[in-house]
């Protein structure tokens, strides 16, 4: 056990002022996809399936804008453990195109070629209507979610996770009133359904954009993120070499296996409509149990790549070991919460009897490998990105996941396997990357200072 020397005070104070928001925030975030499952699970199983491909879609959006924050997060971090500030705002100003430049290309299949998207999952005509309804409003909030995303992630690494927080917080209650009111046609609103649930979360991030922005440019006036367009003519090609040497594999890497991810959910539609909305309920479920692990790994990035910054190479590697046992431990706590819980989700989803027993098993398979998932997931954000160990970590994720558990997913799909053991091919991945991620986090090679020279 950890004693509370001054050391781990330290450590134990920074982790609970970075960790406790950013919790909070990603538990709002992935409260937006439940609450959107829960109303609408009462329209019937076409209603599910058709928020689940639009979430498939969303999720893989989510994911490239994250891998964009994800390599802006290294540099920023490790800047702020520099006091450089003048690259903080370069570095934020350059992930902002990128970010634009991504949203648009999908917010263009959102809304002018969705029937490109939807037939990956599904053809039953009446999921595709419903899908295109959804894209036709969703599909204009890509743009203000990139924006919103960095800003909040990058406020994370210069310490500052509460604007995320408290944004993403009033954004979910605007999200909360404004379902209930379009999805059902209450006070005298329309009953739109699906596409009400759409509007809603369009106008939500709307309202969390706008107070993003009015804090970081009128609110907080010397705010460190706020770049204007003498930053981005500051941009010289060794600068940009240097930051996409390292962003761009967690890019690839973070867009990749979300592709992957989706890849997972073709595999799970080849077993019917009933197991598409089968593996949304429990994945939208099961995201929201293993978002404290995400985060402390999320925070441990944050707090290893200011201390490598700061050439404290020594104290970083201290914090990296209290931190995995720390995962262990909270998702162990996590694994077995999932399980215990499992009749009140049922009831809480409205399960039709037939689909009560596959999502038993997958939340069951979920809950006794979510330790395992995210000890991983700490490995790869938080001991190798924050380091720039990041094409290590390209290699690792995506070796384990195209080679490994998508063909063995596959493979027993079109085998006519049932969900839950398709489910649990899919941690396949999490066994090898195990296996080969361990020793690399014990090597050290990560722990370098990789803003020292720029």
């Amino acid at each position: 056990m950890l004693s509370l020397n001054d050391e781990n005070k330290t450590f134990f104070k920074l982790l609970l002022s970075l960790c406790i928001p950013i919790i909070i925030q990603q538990l709002i975030s992935t409260s937006v996809n439940i609450i959107d499952t829960v109303m609408i699970s009462s329209l019937g199983e076409i209603s599910i399936a058709s928020i689940g491909i639009a979430n498939q879609f969303f999720f893989l959006f989510n994911m490239s804008i994250g891998g964009i924050s994800g390599g802006a997060v290294i540099f920023i971090s490790q800047f702020f453990g520099k006091n450089d500030d003048i690259s903080i705002k370069k570095v934020i100003g350059f992930s902002c195109i990128l970010g634009l430049f991504i949203s648009l290309i999908f917010s263009f299949f959102a809304l002018f070629s969705p029937e490109t998207i939807i037939n990956i999952f599904s053809n039953d005509e009446s999921v595709v209507n419903y899908t295109k309804e959804y894209f036709s409003i969703i599909g204009f909030s890509y743009p203000i979610i990139a924006i919103s995303t960095i800003f909040s992630m990058s406020s994370r690494a210069i310490r500052n996770p509460k604007l995320g927080m408290i944004c993403s917080l009033i954004a979910l209650f605007v999200n909360i009133i404004l379902n209930y009111l379009l999805i059902f046609g209450k006070f005298g609103f329309p009953q739109m359904g699906v596409k009400g649930a759409s509007l809603a979360t369009l106008i939500a991030r709307i309202v969390e954009f706008t107070l993003i922005i009015s804090y970081v440019y009128f609110y907080k006036k010397d705010y460190l993120l706020k770049f204007n367009i003498n930053h981005i003519k500051m941009l010289d090609f060794e600068f940009i070499k240097s930051f996409l040497s390292r962003s761009l594999p967690v890019f690839i890497n973070d867009t990749s296996w979300a592709i992957g991810t989706v890849l997972y959910s073709v595999a799970y539609s080849k077993a019917g409509t009933s197991a598409i909305a089968a593996s949304q309920i429990a994945s939208s479920t099961g995201n929201f149990f293993i978002v404290t692990a995400v985060c402390i790994a999320i925070g441990s990035s944050i707090m290893l790549g200011n201390e490598l910054g700061a050439n404290k190479i020594e104290t970083a590697i201290s914090y990296a070991k209290k931190f995995s046992l720390l995962v262990i431990l909270v998702g162990i706590i996590l694994g077995v919460l999932l399980i215990l819980n499992i009749p009140l989700l049922i009831k809480m989803f409205s399960v039709e009897g037939y689909l009560v027993d596959d999502i038993t098993k997958i939340f069951t398979i979920m809950g006794i490998l979510l330790a395992f998932r995210a000890f991983n997931t700490f490995i790869i954000i938080g001991v190798l990105r924050s380091g720039g160990d990041t094409k290590y970590s390209l290699l690792l994720e995506l070796s384990c996941m195209w080679f490994v558990s998508l063909p063995l997913t596959f493979f027993a799909a079109y085998n006519g396997a049932p969900i839950y053991i398709l489910v649990l091919l899919s941690y396949t991945e999490d066994l090898v990357k195990f296996i080969f991620g361990v020793p690399r986090a014990l090597s050290k090679k990560w722990a370098t200072n990789i803003v020292n020279e720029i």
